[in-house]
């Protein structure tokens, strides 16, 4: 079963669930700090925000530092789900690498990293 599939109990996305770890990590983010740490465009950022605010996951509010920005912040209801989300994505990811070693889950996890920091910089 594919990890969209199993979120879906929770009425996530593997992307609704990625914003949602993002802003657990912190307190709140501006929109463009959220661009920053996913590495998406601001329109991507916008759209699910948009998403997130009327599922009841998040709240936006002006940020009185720049009244053309909102500060994002996660919701109770999303607060609740994150750990949910967490286990039902740690789970997955141990189903899909249960074929590998310890070393081998490190060393892809190393790899994918290594690769993905190249992208990101061809993308500057």
């Amino acid at each position: 079963m594919n990890l969209n599939t199993r979120l879906k109990e929770l009425s996530l996305t593997s992307t609704k669930a990625m914003f949602l770890f993002c802003l657990s990590e912190y307190e709140h983010l501006s929109q463009i700090e959220m661009c920053r740490k996913l590495d998406m465009d601001k329109s991507t950022v916008a759209k699910m925000l948009v998403r997130l605010e009327g599922d009841g996951l998040i709240t936006k509010s002006t940020d009185p530092d720049d009244i053309r920005s909102y500060i994002v912040t996660l919701t109770d209801k999303a607060r609740l789900l994150v750990p949910q989300a967490k286990k039902i994505q740690m789970d997955w990811v141990d189903e899909v690498t249960k074929d590998l070693s310890d070393l081998e889950k490190h060393n892809f996890c190393e790899l994918v990293e290594t690769v993905a920091e190249s992208a990101n910089q061809l993308c500057l």
